[in-house]
């Protein structure tokens, strides 16, 4: 099903206030990336035009994620070239925590909010190699995840908080692997010798869904939590991407190129078994 119909470059769409509300970030402008929101309803229809986030941004914001309760939402904004500060919003308080980005080009990504609101996972390079990274709410108590070769990105954490799943190079290239939200006991998921990207895991705590290479072109793929039981869920001769997953966990949004043109679909998650 399609959702959207502008046809603007799209990326890192997301549901919040449970299923009601669908926020993504839209390249609109040529020179600013904006964090949109579109209320959506029991019925799978768009109730109003797209409007931004803050309607007030003149810096390109995005990689938004948001708490289970709402209370809480991050983002990456743009400080300046290829520097990207992270901002922690507090919506009860109404007030913005922010960690802010070293020398030179470097930048926050990727930031994921934990199911009891305790810890914010970001991703930096630190040190040269890109690690995963925890705080507090408050962007306070660092506590470094992650210690090994290559790029780590794009966190997820199970409903139950115990484990946190991500992308990695660490084997030369981009896998998918799980760990303990403490970051003990890695292990790796996939397999593939194209890229594994982008995880993102189900409500029930079941299932990953992720955009993969492996066929030759960027599909969307479902497995189970210990990486068994693949499933291809797209098929279509252009790019399908940033998957996310709808809170009845039986579909998925993603950002689809049809012709060029990027929009919003929502599609079934079921697939077939490899």
């Amino acid at each position: 099903m399609r959702l959207t119909n502008d046809g603007h470059l799209k990326r890192d769409p997301t549901f919040t206030n449970a299923g009601k509300q669908i926020v993504y970030v839209s390249g609109a402008s040529p020179i600013q990336l904006q964090i949109m929101q579109l209320k959506f309803d029991e019925a799978d229809t768009i109730k109003q035009k797209p409007s931004p986030l803050h309607e007030k941004a003149t810096k390109s914001e995005f990689e938004p994620a948001f708490s289970r309760d709402g209370r809480f939402y991050a983002f990456v904004q743009s400080r300046g070239n290829l520097s990207l500060a992270l901002v922690i919003r507090d919506t009860k308080l109404n007030k913005d925590a922010e960690i802010k980005p070293g020398g030179g080009f470097s930048g926050l990504r990727s930031p994921a909010i934990a199911p009891d609101n305790s810890r914010v996972l970001y991703c930096y390079p630190e040190n040269g190699t890109q690690q995963i990274f925890s705080v507090n709410p408050q962007a306070g108590d660092k506590k470094a995840l992650t210690d090994s070769p290559g790029v780590n990105n794009w966190p997820c954490y199970t409903p139950d908080g115990k484990t946190i799943v991500f992308g990695a190079t660490r084997d030369k290239n981009y896998e998918i692997y799980a760990m303990d939200a403490d970051g003990k006991n890695p292990r790796r998921l996939t397999d593939s010798p194209l890229m594994d990207i982008r995880p993102v895991v189900s409500p029930d705590g079941r299932r990953i869904a992720f955009a993969s290479g492996r066929d030759g072109n960027r599909e969307i793929y479902v497995m189970n939590l210990d990486g068994t039981g693949v499933r291809r869920i797209t098929h279509h001769p252009e790019r399908d991407d940033y998957p996310a997953w709808h809170p009845d966990g039986k579909r998925l949004l993603i950002v689809s190129e049809r012709a060029g043109r990027y929009d919003l679909y929502l599609v079934d998650a079921a697939g077939v078994e490899e």
